[in-house]
């Protein structure tokens, strides 16, 4: 029979990686514990959840969960990167770990409940933000405005200049 405080566990992730919209599964094997903890809050800065559970509840919860076909494949030492929101947001922050703590390594991912490998991880971090989509979206839709406005401009332009020229040859006529 299961101990009340594993099920608890159990329970606590499986609804966490349900909530999930990505999930990033790292090694961090060899990372000493002072540098763990600033993993962790550097990950809660970031808006993202580092979470360091035994190998066999975390398959437990992904089953639970439906998201059994990443996560059941754990071995040795695994945190897990949680995020809801932006499902790059996760990657983003795994690439910063590992750029900040060369002995972690990404070894798969969930991308809104797609399985993602360690090398599709990459791509999946140099996804640009809802942000910056919305403002290249903005400057697509305004560059033909802005070019409509310039060549409206450009006319009236030009029939000022001709109204102009107009009116210095009636001057020096009359």
């Amino acid at each position: 029979m299961p101990r009340p405080e594993k099920v608890a566990a159990v329970e606590e992730l499986r609804e966490r990686l349900a909530r999930a919209s990505a999930v990033v599964v790292l090694d961090y094997r060899g990372l000493p514990g002072g540098e763990m903890a600033d993993l962790r809050r550097f990950a809660r800065r970031q808006g993202v959840e580092l979470k360091v559970v035994k190998n066999t509840l975390t398959r437990l919860a992904a089953q639970e969960a439906g998201i059994g076909t990443v996560l059941t494949e754990l071995t040795e030492t695994n945190a897990l990167l949680l995020g809801e929101g932006d499902p790059a947001l996760p990657f983003r922050v795994a690439r910063e770990c590992v750029r900040r703590y060369p002995t972690l390594k990404v070894k798969a991912g969930l991308f809104d409940r797609a399985p993602v490998s360690a090398a599709e991880a990459d791509l999946y971090a140099n996804l640009p933000t809802r942000e910056e989509l919305l403002a290249k979206l903005a400057g697509a839709l305004a560059g033909p405005i802005r070019g409509l406005a310039g060549a409206l401009s450009g006319v009236t332009r030009k029939l000022a200049v001709a109204l102009s020229e107009v009116e210095k040859k009636k001057g020096a006529e009359g």
